[in-house]
Formats: structure tokens, C-alpha cells, sequence
């Protein structure tokens, strides 16, 4: 491994056309899987009880096949391709640091938890009235793992494989985390304005974190207590796909976004940097 993370991309072959055929077999898995379910879909849906809670376990199982799958399928290809261990692509060290990635979940788990209900106290209220121990539960553990799985995926491919491979072609480590970053919002856009500011300053304050750690385990626990935390109490994943494009910025919940953001930064920096 390079001293830092993101020159791991001169290890091993690098040619462009490397980074297309990797980035274009998780295209194609993603894709295929996709048909797969839709056509599956009536009948994988009746397994699962007809409710909230059954929705809950639906999109969560949805999300651990697809994107485990395709986390394997682009594991495989680009280890194979660029022949680097895929260590390479996670962190400098030799082994996955749990430590690190708790750490992560918990820090912006409870950052986002205080600003999701200062913002949104109506959607806590929800849920406490609704509270079930069993169902809470269940999709806690369910979710936790699915979307772990979900996060890690575009932690490796943007903040791991991508965020190298740019580094290659663009030596301003500035310039390298604002495009880099600009990715990771575009890919969020279809939600709305905020959403893709949110998402920009979010991949910025991640791309820094990487860079002081030198791993993206941190990072990747941090991804899964946003999605979880919002999945389970605020948002509704299967309508929250379905909403229409919004031009509005709630500049109160955006401002304490970028707020708790700098302070993720901030504790890394002086506590967790390598």
C-alpha cells in the first residue's frame, strides 16, 4: 500500500479503460438484477406481510441482494483488472477497522438524530405513537445490515475506486474533492435542489475524512447511520423515489447540515486522523 490512501491508484495496472470496464460491470449487474426483480416483484412482495412493516422488510431485503451483489461483482472485477488486493480500494491498512467504522455510525448518527428532530418533530412524534418493539427491532438489525451493505458499496465506488482513479488526472487535491463530491450529488439531483447541495457538501466533508484517515471505514459507517437513521424514523424509501423534483431549500435543516458536517470534520481531525 502507497502511504496514502488515494495513490493506491498507481498500484498495480491503471489504464482508463480499466476503471470503464469496472465501473461498467456494476452497470450491467445492477441492470440485469433490476430486470430480475421487476419481473419477480408480484410474487417476491407476497412473502412479506401487507403493512408498513412488511414494506420495511421488502425494501430493506431488496437492498441487501441487489447491492451485495453488486458490491462482490465490482470487488471481484476490479481486483481482477487493476490486480490490487481489494484492501486496496478500503483502506491502507490490511484488515477492515470495525472500531473505525462505529465510530463513524455513532458520531454522525447522533448528529443527524438531533437535527432530524429539531427539524422534522413532527415524523419522531410518528413514530414514537407507532412504536412497535418487535417490528422496531427487526427491521433495526435487517436494516442495519442492507443498508450498511448499500453505503459501503458507494463508499468504495466513489470515495474508494473513483476518488484514486481521478486522483491520477487531477493533482489539485481541491479540485479532486469538489469533482469527486460533484458526482456523489448529481447522483442524488433527481430528489431535488437540496438534496443535491446536501449530498455535494456531504461527499466534500467525506472526501476530507478519507484523505485524514487514510481508509473509508469511518466514512462508511457514518453513510449507513444517515440512510438508516432517516430510513427508519424520517423518510419513507419506497415514497420517497417517487416524489416529484423540488426546488425548495429548508435553509434552517440545510444550515445545521452543513454545521454538523464541520463538526464531523472537526472531531476526525483532532481525534481520528492517522
Amino acid at each position: 500500500m502507497k502511504g496514502s490512501f488515494i495513490e493506491n491508484a498507481s498500484l498495480g495496472r491503471n489504464k482508463w479503460w480499466h476503471y470503464a470496464l469496472s465501473i461498467f460491470s456494476v452497470v450491467v449487474v445492477v441492470a440485469i438484477l433490476n430486470i430480475i426483480v421487476r419481473q419477480a416483484l408480484p410474487n417476491i412482495k407476497q412473502l412479506f406481510p401487507d403493512n408498513d412493516f412488511g414494506k420495511g422488510l421488502f425494501t430493506y431485503s431488496l437492498f441487501l441482494v441487489t447491492f451485495g451483489l453488486a458490491l462482490f461483482a465490482f470487488l471481484f472485477v476490479a481486483s481482477k483488472l487493476h490486480q490490487r488486493p481489494k484492501m486496496s480500494f478500503i483502506s491502507n491498512k490490511g484488515t477492515f477497522s470495525w472500531r473505525q467504522y462505529f465510530i463513524g455510525f455513532l458520531a454522525w448518527g447522533s448528529l443527524l438524530f438531533i437535527g432530524s428532530t429539531i427539524f422534522d418533530y413532527q415524523k419522531l412524534e410518528d413514530f414514537v405513537t407507532n412504536f412497535n418493539l418487535y417490528q422496531f427491532a427487526s427491521l433495526l438489525l435487517l436494516g442495519f445490515v442492507a443498508i450498511g451493505v448499500q453505503s459501503f458499496f458507494e463508499e468504495v465506488v466513489l470515495r474508494g475506486y473513483l476518488f484514486q482513479g481521478m486522483r491520477l488526472f487531477i493533482k489539485k487535491v481541491v479540485t479532486l474533492v469538489i469533482l469527486n463530491s460533484l458526482i456523489f450529488g448529481v447522483l442524488h439531483f433527481g430528489y431535488g435542489i437540496e438534496s443535491f447541495l446536501s449530498s455535494w457538501a456531504f461527499g466534500v466533508a467525506f472526501a476530507i475524512i478519507v484523505m485524514l484517515q487514510n481508509s473509508i471505514e469511518f466514512v462508511s459507517g457514518a453513510h449507513n447511520a444517515n440512510n438508516l437513521i432517516l430510513s427508519l424514523i424520517f423518510v419513507d424509501l419506497s415514497e420517497a423515489t417517487n416524489e416529484a423534483f423540488s426546488w425548495e431549500i429548508n435553509w434552517g435543516y440545510f444550515s445545521f447540515h452543513i454545521i454538523a458536517l464541520l463538526i464531523l470534520v472537526g472531531l476526525v481531525y483532532k481525534f481520528f486522523r492517522k
